[in-house]
């Protein structure tokens, strides 16, 4: 970690950052999915068509035998062939009950595959949004610190601004105080000195006015 005092040092590290955040910027944009073009669709709806002929078909109906030689050859054969088409018969049921069974469950599973397929793509959808959105985000976090660093660096230079006025001002109030006393000191200094003067005037005029007065000692 550079000394606080580098301003090089750091401003290299603070443009390394930069540059290894943006590259991840980058990797990360890169990266967001998108809905696939050919996004699968629902099954067909089933085949119903022949399911009502199925329905009315099933059933195997006889005309009657009727009478005479051949009414009674025909119930004959009918007696002989009746097991065949009863077996027939109960073969077509099954068929047409399991394919009439089989029309709603082909109906419901078309319905889930096609509300899956929805859930599935609006998922996918949000998660792209998402995807957006996160990338949107981290792009402003570098426009907001350093909006913040602006702000702080904006309070720093008011507030150094503030203290240089005030240490200014400081400055010369102690400056015309020291100017003040330096006139007080050169007065009285300049009065000392005439009161000196005073005095030694005195003297020699107390000197001279004792050496005229004859009763003086």
């Amino acid at each position: 970690m550079p000394h606080p005092d580098d301003l090089a040092a750091l401003k290299a590290e603070r443009d390394a950052a930069d540059r290894a955040y943006n590259d991840a910027l980058t990797c990360l944009d890169s990266a967001i999915q998108q809905l696939p073009r050919g996004f699968p669709h629902p099954p067909p709806v089933p085949d119903e068509q022949q399911i009502t002929p199925l329905n009315t078909l099933w059933k195997i109906d006889l005309a009657p035998a009727g009478g005479g030689v051949r009414g009674r050859i025909a119930s004959a054969v009918r007696r002989m062939v009746a097991p065949l088409f009863a077996q027939q018969q109960a073969f077509n049921s099954a068929v047409v009950d399991h394919l009439n069974r089989g029309v709603p469950v082909a109906r419901e599973t078309r319905q889930s595959i096609a509300s899956t397929l929805t859930v599935l793509h609006d998922t996918i959808a949000e998660l792209v949004r998402f995807q957006s959105l996160l990338v949107v985000y981290l792009q402003q976090i570098t426009p907001y610190v350093d909006t913040r660093d602006r702000d702080v660096a904006g309070v720093v230079r008011g507030l150094s601004a503030a203290i240089n006025a005030v240490a200014d001002e400081a400055m010369k109030r102690s400056e015309a105080l020291l100017a003040r006393d330096r006139r007080q000191e050169l007065r009285v200094t300049e009065v000392d000195a005439q009161l000196a003067e005073l005095r030694l005037r005195l003297d020699e005029l107390s000197r001279a006015l004792g050496a005229r007065d004859p009763n003086h000692a």
